[in-house]
This record gives structure tokens, sequence and C-alpha cells, in this order.
């Protein structure tokens, strides 16, 4: 907030008189010395050399302070969240959702927070400095830790799984940009997503196996265990000229991923992924996608029908799991018998 600072020049107020006021002098002396003189005192700001703040509700104390605050008061004062705040020991509460009887720490710097987590499996911490904390939880032997903010005088809530199904995509993201998502997860486990409403089954099928565009890898990516139930072509016509990069079916991955849900979109990492230029030519280029295709040599591990250079195998695929994709239900292509 500013303090408005005058010029001193004599300019730095306004006077507006009611329409009421006397004609004489006399009488509106009269109504001075009784007290019922009436005018408005304005700011002009011609006179001002900073015009300062103006005082509101929402600069002062705002509903959503209010609600922080936990004041229950109908209309509170500065002076009601100043001694609310006073009687605060901790700035923020913690509310972490996890497995009954699971210890949760918060660390800090030298700080460590820990609680267990009752039988309803809430564990509560009360972090006492703003920054990023780290949260670390054992289940079912395996370890979550994961970079958790607290940037202000509130109530938080977040939740610590290893039941990929049950994990928010903010959860997955976390664990896999602290690298450890191997030990947590394992290949070929599954989550529901959705799809312009529909839902699909995704699954693992490997570990830091791709390269971010910004550097440095992905650590998990994603495949749908079964085709769209919407089948699309290549191209609109029998050819790949242009490769990956210049296909139908590469511009149309925009289009789906603006069709899954909003907490996804905003932890898919683009990739760079190794593909050939096309038109049978052994040239290779890069290309940074968020969705993509697997090629050949991801798939099956080596090459029959494309040039080499297009990546490497998927552990799922490696391990000996099946390739087949259904679409509907089936795995037979339309119009077999």
């Amino acid at each position: 907030m500013k303090d408005t600072v005058i010029k001193g020049d004599g300019t730095s107020r306004t006077l507006k008189a009611p329409a009421s006021m006397p004609e004489t002098f006399e009488e509106w002396r009269s109504q001075l010395l009784a007290g019922n003189a009436t005018m408005d005192i304005g700011l002009n700001s011609d006179g001002c050399t900073v015009v300062g703040t103006a005082m509101s509700k929402a600069n002062l104390l705002s509903d959503t302070t209010k609600a922080a605050l936990e004041l229950s008061q109908s209309d509170p004062t500065v002076n009601d969240a100043l001694y609310a705040l006073s009687q605060k020991t901790q700035p923020a509460v913690l509310n972490v959702t996890t497995n009954a009887g699971v210890v949760v720490t918060a660390t800090k710097g030298s700080k460590v927070l820990s609680a267990t987590a009752d039988s309803s499996g809430l564990a509560v911490l009360y972090p006492d400095e703003f920054g990023t904390w780290t949260l670390k939880a054992t289940i079912n032997g395996k370890t979550l830790e994961v970079p958790f903010v607290i940037d202000a005088i509130a109530v938080f809530n977040t939740s610590l799984t290893t039941d990929l199904e049950a994990a928010s995509w903010g959860l997955i993201s976390a664990v896999a940009e602290a690298g450890n998502a191997a030990s947590v997860w394992s290949v070929g486990a599954k989550k529901t997503i959705k799809l312009n409403g529909v839902s699909y089954t995704a699954q693992i099928i490997g570990f830091n196996h791709d390269t971010k565009t910004a550097g440095g890898k992905a650590g998990i990516t994603f495949q749908l265990v079964d085709c769209l139930n919407t089948t699309y072509q290549m191209n609109s016509s029998n050819t790949n000229v242009g490769g990956w990069k210049s296909s139908a079916m590469r511009s149309r991955m925009s289009e789906f991923l603006g069709q899954l849900d909003e907490d996804l979109q905003s932890v898919i990492k683009p990739v760079n992924k190794l593909v050939s230029i096309g038109n049978n030519t052994s040239t290779i280029e890069t290309v940074s996608d968020k969705l993509f295709l697997l090629s050949e040599v991801e798939i099956f591990g080596s090459t029959t029908y494309s040039f080499a250079g297009e990546g490497s195998q998927y552990d799922w695929y490696k391990a000996g799991n099946t390739r087949v994709k259904k679409v509907n239900g089936s795995a037979a292509p339309e119009g077999a018998v």
C-alpha cells in the first residue's frame, strides 16, 4: 500500500457544499456553531505528488482472509484478524490423507514435523515456515517423497498413496519429477483416464525412458491399454510423405490433448521423439510431442517395416507382454470375419 503525499501548495483537497447550504455567511456560521453544517471533503489528485492506496474491504480484511483465519464475527475488524493471528502458533495446517497408521513427515532444512494417520487415514501437520517442504511416507514398504509448498496462512489438503488408480495426477507428477516413480509403481500399473468424457485404461510402459524437451528424463510414460473407440487414418491417403511430423494423425494429438481432464493435461510434459522423415527415407529427425504413437522398434525391439533409429523398446514390451490393442473390445480388424 502507498501513502498519499501532498504537494503542500494548498490544493490537496476539494470541498463540496450541499445544495441546501445557506445563502448567507451568517446562516452558515450558525450551522457551523451548532454542529449541523455539512460538506464533502475530497482528495484532489492534482494537488498530490503521490496518491495513496484507497482503503477498502478488499485490501484490509477480505472474505478469503476471514475464512482462512476462521473468524466467527459477522463483520470482523482488522484488530479481530490480528488477534486471531496472534493466537495461532503455526502459520498453516496441512491435512494429509493416506493409509491408517502411516507416519507422515514434513522436512524443511533442519526442521522435521511428524504425524501418524488416524483410523480414517488423516495425518495433520503444522508447518511453521513458508516455502517448500518435503513430504515423506512409507506405505506398504514403498516410500513416497514429494515437495509441497506452504505459501499462505491457510488449511492445505493433499494425499499420499501408492495406489496408482487412487493417486491424483498432481501426486503422480510429483513422484515422477522426484525421480523415484519406479520404486513406488511397476511397469504395467494401470489408471483410468477420460478422453472427451469416455473412460479408457492407461498403463505405465516405462520409467525414465523418454527425454523431456526441456531436459532430463520423463519419470513415467503411459500408454492406453487399448485403442480409442473411434478409429482414425494416419493420413487422408496411402502415403507417409512427411513422416510422423507432418502426418494427419499427429495433428489430431492436440485435439485429443484438449479432451483430457484438466488435471491430467496440466502435468503432461513434452518429450523428444526420434522419427523418420518418411517417404522411404532413413533420415531421422526429432520432434517434440506430449501425445504420440509408438514406433515399430519401441514396441517390437527391432525393425522390419521402418528404419532404425526411431527410439528404443519400452520395458513393458521388452518383458514380452502383449502387443495386441483392441478397438471396442475386439482385436479383429473392421470388416474381418
